[in-house]
């Protein structure tokens, strides 16, 4: 598990004026659960690639448990990344060609040779994704099949966070209640700390904390509601 810390985090962009991201403090704890909700254009997207490492922030600074990560160059935060955390993304990211194990195991096998257990792992995950053939073709599965590939796929490495961007857009209803379902049991199992950005505010309640994002800024925390 891994606890983030956000403190006077700006994202400013060329050629506007005000910053797409303003978070002056923010904390969630190791194991914690959290949505981010808000329209188009909130932040929400900006918010996960700060977080994650995959753009460099402006000024301020996060933490993921004591590790600094705007701090290191952008090589030292790929790196980070791959090791900490498990990304599922809205559109997958998954290789035609390749089959559904073979799109599980690509990350490591892109950097070093992979290991029997991490293949046992990829197997289980697989399975218990509810992929009963793990060799078949990826582009000849659903569309929430594809996800659940995704799911295993962030969970291979044991990150101590997973971070997913609108993992139940592009699904329809069942297929998408299943996928959050699977999502949420997976991180409990595992032990990892969960943030979920969606417009799906059924998903959004049955994680622990919501925060709401207008403009950049955080403009409702169901955890300082609670408290009030």
């Amino acid at each position: 598990m891994l606890a983030l810390d956000v403190s006077s985090l700006e994202m400013q962009f060329p050629g506007l004026a005000q910053p797409v991201l303003a978070i002056e403090r923010f904390h969630l704890p190791a194991g914690g659960s959290l949505a981010i909700t808000g329209a188009s254009g909130s932040g929400k997207s900006t918010f996960v690639n700060a977080v994650t490492g995959l753009e460099k922030v402006t000024r301020g600074s996060i933490s993921w448990s004591g590790t600094e990560i705007t701090h290191l160059s952008s090589g030292r935060r790929d790196a980070f990344r791959a090791r900490n955390i498990g990304l599922v993304m809205q559109d997958f990211h998954l290789f035609p060609g390749l089959s559904a194990f073979e799109n599980v195991i690509l990350p490591v096998k892109l950097t070093r040779r992979l290991t029997p257990d991490e293949r046992e792992r990829a197997l289980h995950l697989l399975s218990v994704t509810g992929i009963a053939r793990p060799q078949q073709k990826i582009e000849t599965l659903s569309r929430g099949e594809m996800q659940r590939v995704a799911v295993a796929r962030a969970l291979l490495s044991r990150p101590g966070v997973v971070v997913a961007d609108e993992p139940t857009a592009s699904l329809d209803r069942q297929a998408g209640n299943e996928v959050a379902e699977l999502l949420l049991q997976l991180a409990a199992e595992e032990g990892t700390t969960l943030v979920v950005v969606t417009h799906d505010i059924a998903l959004a309640e049955r994680l622990g904390r919501r925060i709401n994002l207008a403009s950049g800024r955080i403009e409702e925390d169901s955890q300082e509601v609670a408290a009030q």
